[in-house]
């Protein structure tokens, strides 16, 4: 009879101990809150996340972030449109598409912007945008460049009918254009201008003299989920907050930020990827890249005006349709307190 009750109390035991643990995931510490980040681990645009995680700034307010590393936008969007991810980085039109169909996401908050570019070759009277005429320009369709690049154009009075815009991957631009000269533009982002400087190319002279490589685009935002963000509304704040310390960091000790970004990348890519903290830290100086936590939705806006016009979406978006604003006064004084803008 005895051992009876006590294989009945181990059962017992058993049972409540298996239903204590299994109230909750086992996301490292119970008392944080699990959130599921979406994001590309060899992005210097993504340095506020990335820092706010290797600085335990997350813990800190009361989150456990579960790192999840895509290789792209667009990948981030998939996962967030599949609720594998809460929160995610990436260009806005990694998600126009999905917002046109009224998809659970929505941009709360800026991450880093940077101007575009048009690289030509030198010495071949390529200095104004007429010139371009009858020429092959290299063009990511519907990307950031290409939606700037076009509004650029229709301000200026160019017909984009007398050039031949061409899609070639990035890892081949700079040989089309400077060693094949199979092209003879190139439109990029700053993170492409590096290697096209480097092989010789130039700036054409009427985009830099008209200021156009000082408009900064916004090249990574933090897109959520509306349902998480509905649920979690706190949580998403003090996330924000681990956010706005990483930013401060980044701006009062930009070499300290650098060091931990360019090892995050180093291992993220298993050393494929090698972004050395100088270089970072230059690009951060020259603003290159400028880190930010709120950017005026107007410019994101003029975007997603431009990709209606040119029919890369089916619908013309409204600010409702691309921004969650319920944290507008505090990234602008979050802003304003970092950035001094």
């Amino acid at each position: 009879m005895k051992k009876i009750y006590l294989i009945c109390g181990l059962i017992i035991l058993f049972i409540g101990s298996y239903l204590i643990f299994a109230q909750k995931p086992n996301n490292g510490n119970s008392d944080l809150a699990p959130v599921r980040i979406g994001y590309n681990t060899e992005s210097v645009t993504n340095a506020s996340i990335i820092i706010a995680y290797e600085n335990g700034y997350f813990q800190k307010y009361g989150i456990f972030p579960e790192m999840i590393p895509l290789k792209s936008g667009r990948e981030v969007m998939q996962a967030m449109a599949a609720s594998q991810v809460d929160i995610g980085l990436g260009s806005f039109t990694n998600f126009m598409q999905a917002m046109v169909k009224d998809a659970p996401m929505r941009i709360i908050a800026a991450s880093a912007s940077s101007p575009s570019f048009i690289f030509v070759r030198p010495n071949e009277n390529l200095n104004k945008f007429t010139d371009l005429y009858g020429k092959n320009i290299i063009v990511s369709p519907s990307g950031i460049n290409d939606l700037f690049f076009q509004t650029v154009m229709g301000k200026e009075n160019i017909d984009l009918n007398k050039m031949q815009l061409v899609d070639i991957e990035r890892a081949y631009q700079t040989i089309a254009l400077m060693n094949k000269k199979a092209v003879d533009a190139v439109v990029v982002s700053e993170q492409d201008a590096e290697a096209l400087i480097k092989a010789g190319a130039v700036i054409l002279p009427e985009w830099e003299a008209k200021g156009y490589t000082e408009q900064f685009l916004p090249r990574n935002s933090l897109v959520i989920n509306t349902e998480f963000l509905n649920q979690q509304e706190l949580v998403v704040e003090h996330f924000l907050n681990a956010i706005a310390d990483a930013h401060r960091l980044i701006n009062s000790k930009p070499i300290e930020a650098a060091n931990i970004l360019s090892k995050h990348i180093k291992d993220g890519s298993a050393g494929a990827v090698i972004r050395s903290s100088e270089e970072i830290a230059r690009q951060w100086e020259s603003k290159e890249v400028i880190n930010m936590i709120w950017q005026d939705p107007s410019v994101t806006m003029e975007l997603a005006k431009k990709a209606n016009e040119l029919g890369a979406i089916d619908k013309e978006l409204t600010t409702e349709d691309v921004f969650d604003l319920r944290f507008e006064d505090k990234l602008k004084a979050a802003q304003k307190e970092i950035y001094g803008q």
